[in-house]
């Protein structure tokens, strides 16, 4: 197999994780307070030609590179969800699953509820395992 085409496959591994991101995303912008979610736009990953990951944020529409360490402008969201969103990315990039923690929380951390999602953080919680997260 040919340097190309290894690298096409490895970019579409990704490109096809990302889609399993995207509807996580989805269903976490279906939800509780949409997070994620804008004017019926929904936060997304894209993966480019060269295999580098993106975020498209739903109320700034713009696209952030995921790899900056330094602050992300047009990143709407907060410091909780661009962690979810770096997780999300080193999944993407790697394939290799790290645990997301979607709770439950004790009842210290903001009376157990720090998304402020209540029941429909089981909806969050099963579209993640659905979605192989």
């Amino acid at each position: 197999m040919s340097e190309a085409t290894t690298g096409g496959v490895r970019v579409e591994r990704k490109v096809g994780r990302a889609e399993q991101a995207n509807q996580f995303l989805v269903a976490v912008a279906g939800c509780g307070r949409k997070f994620f979610a804008h004017n019926g736009r929904v936060s997304r990953f894209e993966v480019d030609g060269r295999g580098r990951v993106w975020f498209v944020d739903a109320y700034k529409e713009r696209r952030i590179y995921t790899h900056y360490e330094g602050e992300w402008r047009g990143f709407s969201e907060g410091g909780t969800l661009r962690r979810l969103v770096c997780t999300l990315r080193d999944y993407i990039r790697t394939g290799e699953q790290k645990p997301l923690h979607l709770g439950p929380w004790p009842d210290w951390i903001c009376s157990g509820d720090p998304w402020g999602y209540g029941p429909d953080m089981e909806i969050v919680r099963a579209s993640a395992k659905a979605c192989g997260l």
